[in-house]
């Protein structure tokens, strides 16, 4: 079962980042082109730790994520700040991330450890990228030209998927201490392994049938 759900997680990220890139174009046009690259990084940043987990040679990955987590909001907040509609919430977007990424940097040079899992800084980066996604939102509903709205339709799949991934799976890493000191498991599988597994197939699903209609949708 465990190896049937990696290589599912596995395989969705990678089947997003070979849509991205077949849509790349089209991406470019709705300044989501960033998302290719990402997505890369993030089937080889997983692929490894799957392989070299296994083999033993990373017995914790604490570290990786530590780098991993403020690259996801960087990225997300770049999409985010040159959606158009984001206009009136730019600098909202721009501050808010600049504090993210100035408290990651005092809590590992002084606080915490980089080579271990920070549960604040994990809270801190599925609240403000679901936040994120929740403003937009609110933006794309409000939107009275049907042609913008469709035009950006793609964005709501991508952030749909966001708005779904990131509140379960925070929920799920920031007790990820206490759920492994508890041996809690889900038909033999670590809880908190599994869970943003099975939400990332969700969400990159989303990612992908997103850059699918950035060709269909002109």
């Amino acid at each position: 079962m465990k190896l049937f759900i990696t290589f599912l997680y596995l395989g969705s990220i990678l089947f997003s980042a070979v849509m991205a890139f077949i849509y790349r174009r089209e991406l470019k046009g709705r300044n989501i082109f960033i998302l290719m690259p990402y997505l890369v990084v993030v089937f080889i940043q997983e692929t490894s730790l799957a392989v070299f987990g296994e083999l033993g040679y990373i017995p914790r990955n604490a570290l990786v994520y530590n780098i991993y987590r403020p690259l996801s909001v960087i990225v997300f907040a770049v999409i985010y700040y040159t959606i158009p509609v984001m206009h009136s919430v730019k600098r909202l977007v721009a501050g808010l991330t600049l504090v993210y990424l100035f408290l990651v940097i005092i809590n590992y040079c002084f606080v915490e450890s980089i080579f271990t899992t920070s549960s604040y800084l994990t809270l801190a980066r599925g609240v403000l990228i679901t936040f994120y996604a929740v403003v937009f939102l609110f933006r794309y509903f409000n939107i009275d030209n049907p042609e913008v709205e469709r035009f950006w339709r793609p964005l709501l799949w991508i952030t749909a998927g966001i708005a779904f991934f990131y509140p379960v799976v925070t929920t799920s890493l920031t007790f990820q201490k206490y759920l492994e000191a508890e041996h809690f498991t889900l038909y033999g599988l670590r809880i908190y392994q599994v869970i943003p597994q099975l939400m990332s197939i969700f969400m990159y699903s989303c990612f992908s049938y997103a850059f699918y209609l950035c060709r269909k949708i002109k």
